[in-house]
């Protein structure tokens, strides 16, 4: 972590000098001219290294040294061969600094980090950062590991994972490992499947003794447990730190000995965990984020895959505007025929029960257009809820099917009118139930505890998380086999509390016995989206997930680690600063409805983002600034983005009401700033989605003052008040607070 009185003050520097020019760094850099003249205190080796050398003009204002930068060393006597991809040679010649990579990337990070040097008044110290083995050698129960071999049965996943092991153990040490299928011989790295209970579907266990090491990965899901065992093994045992996400970093060793008598292991804290990845960062982000267990969660499988869809009104799209009776002998006879033929084309198409097919999609189709015949009325009558009626179907159809195919579960919805327990109607060991948590608070732990009564006025009875929480934990009461659809709804450019309440939430689902769950976190609904933080909040569930017990301390010192990482090391700080304070504000706020929350600006909380703004931007500036690769900018700038865009729709309104012209234009300095930053990542403003789900609700305009107007027309609209305007300019602010 960076000293923070420091680089706040250097921020603010940087920031007085971003308003007054009204041109950034980036603006400048794109406007020169390939003819443009270096600073001829920079000489270039190589012709890739222009890229970074012009950063470094633009950059400083005057540079204190000759610099002679690029990939072509050998006039220096320097070697660059052995320097890893992001790797670079710095050295001080006297009178001339020397800044050596074999990549432009390397390149980049040595000229930031001299950069940063020279603006800090510090002196240039001689650095080789990532070059050759990281770990000198590594020894198993007393040998050096290049005497082993890694043994394995004859099976996709794991031979796939012993490659792996293989790979990174040649990468960390350069030791060569072979690969054996058949009984091991000392001294050995045996990779195998374990049938044990306790291992739940993707754990795993290792122990070391004088013939090798034995890594023991469970059966109950072969697609991810060896994948999970070794990548959790390389991490634990070589600090090898971001396996998962594709921002790695190994720890440098002289030596790491892993002595015979020694074991360990995880076992995953759910039975699986399903994130929501559908719309990939296109952001150079390697969102490699494994399914600890990828079945697929329940979604729509009545509609999807059009069980029963001869009784819909339209076949073609069967049960999307409508529901089945469920009651109905037809509707079950029928459903029954359709789900055993969906299992036998699944199975003459190669899958196999209880290796890659598991669990079989039943739950209802998205709308709340329930059946109200005589018989469907009097069950709810009886029940208090529809949900009774799908749960009796679902009972009945599955006990059917498993006499044909057995070994299969059948995945229900609490959804959109079956949230609600029944009373009675409990559904049978072959019915699986999701309880999602649509239209319920996502500013507060999901427990509840923070939806107090006072900010319960802007959502609808019975969608705060108290009742939500209450519904989960009546179901549990009827089965073991609840999981959660987790709407954290990261809309637009909207950075909400979940890497604030995740700890909490999941801890919760854990205690109460749920058995896993789905994570919509989406970045957002289209591919020009992803501004917010919901790459750490993956990371960090996703080590939840194995260490479900870690305390507050350790879930703190991991985010730290993880923001290192996405962000580089000199930005994290301030990124994780940014991150409290936003996280803080929301959870204080009212209680919000997760699919608009703070995504519909002006938000709920405009208060506090307001009067916190300046110091909000100055943190993602300071990110920007002190970021030490060019993806690590990129992830700032596009932050920023997000602050900027929050920050002026909440602040605008008590500038204007105030007459406060100089604040006014100093907002409209920063709004200035998000149509280029986004267009230097290729992203059309215009096209991204600033406002909610559907995208409608605050649109991104160049001029913020008529972006702001319009915007608070759709969300006064929204809320069903008064619509203030220029011309009856009611207190806008007022009513905000």
């Amino acid at each position: 972590m960076m000293k923070k009185a420091l680089a706040l003050a250097l921020a603010a520097i940087f920031i007085a000098s971003v308003l007054t020019s009204c041109a950034s760094l980036e603006q400048r850099t794109a406007q020169r001219s390939p003819e443009t003249t270096l600073d001829p205190k920079i000489t270039v080796t190589s012709s890739d290294a222009l890229d970074a050398a012009a950063w470094l003009d633009e950059r400083l204002e005057t540079i204190p040294d000759r610099v002679v930068i690029g990939t072509n060393a050998a006039e220096y006597d320097v070697d660059v061969s052995a320097l890893e991809d992001d790797g670079y040679i710095i050295r001080d010649l006297g009178g001339e600094v020397a800044l050596f990579a074999r990549t432009e990337d390397g390149l980049d990070r040595a000229a930031r980090k001299y950069a940063k040097a020279v603006e800090a008044g510090a002196a240039i110290a001689d650095e080789t950062y990532h070059e050759g083995y990281r770990i000198g050698a590594i020894e198993l129960a007393g040998r050096d590991i290049s005497e082993y071999t890694i043994y394995c049965p004859n099976e996709d996943n794991i031979l796939a994972s012993a490659s792996f092991l293989a790979e990174r153990i040649e990468e960390a040490c350069g030791a060569k490992l072979s690969i054996e299928v058949g009984e091991k011989t000392a001294p050995y790295i045996s990779l195998g499947y374990a049938r044990d209970d306790a291992l739940s579907t993707v754990g795993y266990r290792w122990t070391v003794d004088e013939g090798g090491l034995t890594i023991e990965c469970s059966d109950g899901y072969k697609k991810s447990s060896s994948y999970c065992a070794v990548r959790r093994f390389l991490e634990s045992e070589l600090d090898w730190f971001g396996l998962y996400f594709g921002f790695e970093d190994l720890a440098e060793a002289d030596s790491v000995s892993i002595p015979a008598g020694k074991s360990g292991g995880e076992v995953n804290a759910f039975q699986w965990v399903v994130p929501g990845t559908d719309d990939e960062p296109q952001d150079r982000f390697d969102n490699s984020y494994p399914y600890l267990c990828g079945i697929q969660h329940a979604c729509h499988g009545l509609s999807n895959n059009k069980f029963g869809a001869e009784l819909s009104k339209d076949p073609k799209r069967a049960w999307e505007g409508e529901q089945p009776c469920y009651l109905s002998e037809d509707f079950l006879e029928i459903t029954i025929e359709d789900v055993i033929s969906y299992i036998d084309a699944r199975i003459d198409a190669g899958a196999n029960i209880g290796e890659d097919l598991f669990y079989i999609d039943i739950a209802a189709g998205d709308n709340p257009y329930w059946c109200d015949c005589k018989k469907c009325s009097a069950m709810l009558r009886a029940e208090g809820t529809v949900a009774a009626s799908v749960i009796k179907w679902a009972n009945d159809l599955s006990s059917a099917v498993d006499k044909v195919h057995s070994g299969l579960a059948y995945q229900t919805f609490a959804y959109l009118g079956t949230n609600k327990a029944p009373k009675s109607v409990a559904p049978n060991d072959l019915v699986y139930v999701t309880y999602c948590y649509d239209t319920s608070c996502d500013m507060h732990a999901h427990d509840g505890r923070d939806c107090t009564t006072e900010r319960l006025e802007h959502l609808a009875d019975g969608h705060d998380n108290i009742s939500r929480a209450a519904q989960l934990e009546a179901w549990l009461s009827l089965t073991k086999n609840v999981y959660v659809w987790y709407y954290s709804m990261g809309q637009g450019f909207m950075t909400l509390n979940y890497v604030g309440i995740a700890l909490d939430d999941m801890r919760y689902f854990h205690e109460i016995g749920v058995k896993g769950f789905y994570m919509e976190s989406h970045d957002g609904q289209t591919k020009d989206t992803c501004f917010g933080t919901l790459r750490a909040a993956r990371w960090v569930m996703n080590q939840i997930c194995w260490d479900i017990d870690m305390t507050d301390e350790e879930y703190s010192a991991y985010l730290d680690r993880v923001l290192g990482a996405i962000y580089g090391e000199d930005s994290a700080s301030y990124i994780r600063e940014y991150i409290d304070l936003t996280a803080a504000i929301q959870r204080c706020g009212p209680c919000t409805h997760c699919w608009w929350s703070a995504s519909r600006s002006p938000t709920l909380v405009t208060k506090l983002i307001a009067s916190s703004f300046d110091t909000l931007f100055e943190l993602v500036e300071s990110a920007i600034r002190y970021a030490d690769s060019e993806d690590g900018e990129m992830r700032s700038t596009l932050l920023s983005a997000a602050c900027i865009y929050q920050g002026c729709v909440s602040s605008y309104f008590d500038a204007y009401e105030a007459g406060d012209d100089d604040r006014c234009a100093e907002l409209s300095k920063r709004y200035a700033l998000i149509a280029p930053r986004l267009e230097k990542y290729g992203k059309d403003a215009s096209k991204c989605w600033f406002g909610g789900w559907d995208g409608s609700f605050a649109d991104f305009n160049g001029d913020m003052e008529t972006m702001a107007w319009g915007a608070w027309k759709k969300y006064a609209s929204f809320l069903n008040i008064t619509v203030p305007t220029r011309e009856a300019p009611e207190r806008v602010s007022a009513i905000l607070g």
